[in-house]
């Protein structure tokens, strides 16, 4: 098997992307492509919709390109599997055609989402796990009753991205756990769909399709989907998962306790447990792993590489690629003392409570007038990095106190991860080491897993996690660890202080 390969498919919020792997955990090729999202007029702005075959012609365009790039022979391909932005979701009818497709910032309905919170929020939060309703799939199904009806009768199956490109590949109509889970239909503690959720809030009868596990081979790809792709019949298609549970299987983030940080556009704080655990105040999500007898208490610092890059574009707009301006930013604040100059930055990351949505107040504070302080564009960068790891702490503190369950090791990939001084000032602000993976798209790595262990090459998802992981580097907190304990503090009073300002102001 020594020159076989599996791809992974990455359905995310901006584009796609389709990855080659070894068996040894290597990436060979990938491709990818943004893409863009159609606002229908009678959903109102904050909508956004996905045209299905758009989106497929892409994904079979991006796997024939990342195979052409190789040389390799379609053949020694052996399976595919996929992972996708969570809450997205597809709505087919009873022959499998998609009568709707969109992403996890469809926004459009708020208004049926406040309803059933308002009725129904404490149980529905008690049996999903999630809240608030307004972006999950049942307030979209209420979206449809309401203003396409003739559409809502014909719906029979509600398949998150991941599992509809499963669909795709293979025919097969699927729902795996960590994507169902996501998508708030199912029960997270018996993984079933809810007949007291179907009932209360008056869903289609078994809208939910059957849960498979991830890993798990569903069929050979179809004739129709080989020569779309450029693939061979007989390739294996395999349930992959959600993007941040398939980051956490690419990190070797399995055991009870242990936490991974998938720091992106967002910033997810997930810790694996053994069984589901609802907090009792509404603030966190709780999702299943995508591997068996797993779940996950997720704490998210919601915006933070959207919020570096804002200030990326402030501050250094125009001065090189997106690599070489991170890498001088890097640069820059790793000349600068902890505590920034005195500067505080509170410009997206906080910690997660989905039981009070308002708007916020952040920015940057500055101690005295900035021209005494000698203030410099190096002290807010290190603010912002400093606010991220400040969130990322308080965050896993609540997860801490939710779960009962003290942190056994904590790692971080995605785009924020291959900031070193980021990391190394997390390591300082936990006060313990950190593992870091030097990788963007480490959810591709999950999903080459789920490829190689539904192709039978492994027997087990350690085995596999063992021979295909990317590599990781440990860093160690330093002498700084003592002087951040009083930074940290005074980023959460701050916190709480803007918190107040907001609640006066809204």
């Amino acid at each position: 098997m020594a020159d076989k390969y599996v791809i992974a498919i990455d359905a995310g919020s901006s584009g796609g992307r389709a990855l080659i792997f070894d068996l040894r955990g290597n990436l060979i090729s990938s491709a990818s492509r943004e893409w863009t999202y159609d606002v229908p007029d009678d959903a109102g702005p904050m909508s956004k919709e996905f045209d299905p075959s758009d989106f497929w012609e892409i994904l079979c365009r991006l796997i024939k390109e990342a195979i052409g790039r190789t040389g390799i022979d379609p053949a020694d391909v052996i399976a595919i599997s996929s992972a996708s932005q969570r809450q997205g979701v597809a709505f087919l009818d009873k022959d499998g055609r998609e009568l709707y497709a969109g992403p996890n910032t469809d926004l459009r309905a708020i208004l049926e989402g406040f309803t059933i919170d308002g009725e129904y929020g404490k149980e529905v939060y008690g049996i999903t796990g999630h809240a608030p309703s307004l972006v999950f799939t049942p307030a979209k199904l209420h979206w449809f009753k309401a203003n396409r009806p003739d559409i809502y009768k014909r719906i029979t199956k509600a398949i998150s991205i991941s599992d509809w490109i499963i669909y795709k590949l293979s025919g097969e109509q699927i729902g795996e756990a960590s994507c169902i889970s996501s998508i708030g239909l199912v029960d997270i503690r018996d993984l079933q769909g809810s007949s007291r959720l179907e009932k209360m809030l008056d869903l289609p009868q078994k809208v939910c399709p059957d849960i498979v596990a991830a890993g798990t081979a569903v069929g050979p790809i179809t004739k129709e989907a080989a020569e779309k792709t450029g693939l061979l019949p007989g390739t294996s298609v395999v349930v992959g998962g959600a993007d941040s549970q398939c980051a956490l299987l690419g990190m070797g983030v399995t055991e009870r306790a242990q936490v991974g940080i998938i720091a992106g556009w967002s910033g997810s704080v997930q810790m694996v447990t053994a069984e589901p655990i609802i907090d009792s105040q509404g603030r966190t999500w709780s999702t299943c792993h995508v591997l068996p007898d797993r779940w996950i208490l997720e704490s998210n610092a919601q915006q933070c590489g959207g919020a570096y890059s804002w200030l990326k574009e402030i501050l250094f707009g125009g001065y090189g690629s997106d690599k070489e301006t991170y890498t001088y930013m890097d640069t820059l604040a790793a000349e600068v003392l902890p505590g920034a100059g005195g500067v505080i930055a509170s410009i997206g990351p906080a910690i997660m409570d989905m039981s009070r949505m308002r708007p916020s107040l952040g920015g940057l504070l500055f101690p005295v007038t900035p021209s005494v302080a000698d203030i410099k564009k190096e002290h807010l960068v290190r603010a912002s990095l400093e606010n991220l790891a400040f969130a990322f702490k308080a965050n896993c503190v609540q997860l801490r106190e939710i779960s009962q369950l003290n942190i056994k090791e904590v790692k971080i990939g995605g785009g924020l991860a291959q900031s070193r001084c980021l990391v190394q000032i997390l390591a300082d602000v936990l006060d313990m080491p950190v593992h870091a993976f030097d990788v963007h798209h480490v959810t591709s790595w999950g999903t080459a897993m789920c490829a190689a262990l539904g192709a039978g090459v492994y027997s087990s998802f350690e085995s596999t996690i063992e021979a295909m992981s990317p590599q990781s580097r440990i860093i160690e907190p330093d002498q700084n660890a003592a002087d951040y304990a009083q930074y940290y503090d005074k980023w959460l009073s701050t916190s709480a202080w803007l918190d107040k300002l907001s609640e006066d102001i809204w």
